[in-house]
């Protein structure tokens, strides 16, 4: 591959991880505040229907960051790793690729249907008139809940994001063992995370999470630093 075209995938790499790193993880922060910076809420999401229009709006932009800071990010991240990467052996590549993809495309479509379904629930059940249009609404958002949140997010999610690391970790251990470290880290306890999810062992999802998501973001960091540099596999 020519120098300058590594160099512009470098670039735009370097950019894609920039904008997870910022939107993404205000992201996390604005789903907190919509959850009223409580955990138990997320255990129990109907507690946010009586939050008021203020946690609707901020349940819609905190489901439009995650989809931009984590989901097209990512895409845009996987191809660029994809093209820097191929040459090393093209069937892993493109098995992490489909990966990377999937699960760009599995999450962002869920965070869509969440910015726009989760607060016109929240505004719906506000104006309902009585109990039963109360409850019967408090159903469907839990319902969403469970779709977006644990079936998407953390089963199907997990599954695919774990094959994109796994790929990504093969192809890098050569240079960056280090790296292959984390990365194969990250891949695993995906997998725990989301093996425990469908187990229904809440704690030990929620542990697992909080781990995927601290490594990720040191995972970021890591990348961008070697993208920046240009460190093999990503030299010139």
């Amino acid at each position: 591959m020519a120098s300058d075209v590594r160099g512009e995938l470098r670039t735009v790499g370097i950019a894609a991880l920039l904008v997870s790193l910022s939107v993404g993880l205000i992201s996390n922060v604005v789903f907190f505040a919509a959850f009223d910076f409580r955990m138990d809420w997320f255990r129990e999401p109907t507690r946010l229907l009586g939050a008021g229009s203020d946690a609707a709006e901020l349940l819609r932009w905190a489901a439009v960051l995650d989809l931009i800071g984590y989901y097209l990010a990512s895409a845009v991240l996987a191809y660029v790793l994809w093209r820097m990467l191929r040459p090393r052996n093209a069937t892993v590549a493109d098995l992490s690729m489909l990966g990377g993809i999937s699960f760009a495309v599995a999450g962002g479509s869920a965070a869509a249907v969440l910015a726009m379904v989760g607060p016109m629930l929240l505004h719906d059940h506000a104006a309902a008139t009585s109990a039963s249009d109360q409850a019967a609404i408090a159903v469907q958002f839990r319902v969403l809940f469970e779709l977006v949140w644990r079936s998407i997010w953390q089963l199907v999610d997990g599954i695919f994001v774990a094959a994109w690391w796994l790929g990504i970790a093969l192809l890098v251990r050569r240079d960056q063992l280090a790296l292959w470290r984390l990365t194969l880290t990250l891949a695993v306890v995906g997998v725990v995370g989301a093996i425990l999810n469908l187990l229904g062992l809440g704690l030990g999802r929620d542990i697992a999470l909080g781990v995927v998501f601290i490594l990720w973001t040191a995972w970021w960091i890591w990348l961008l630093v070697l993208l920046r540099r240009g460190s093999p596999p990503f030299s010139d």
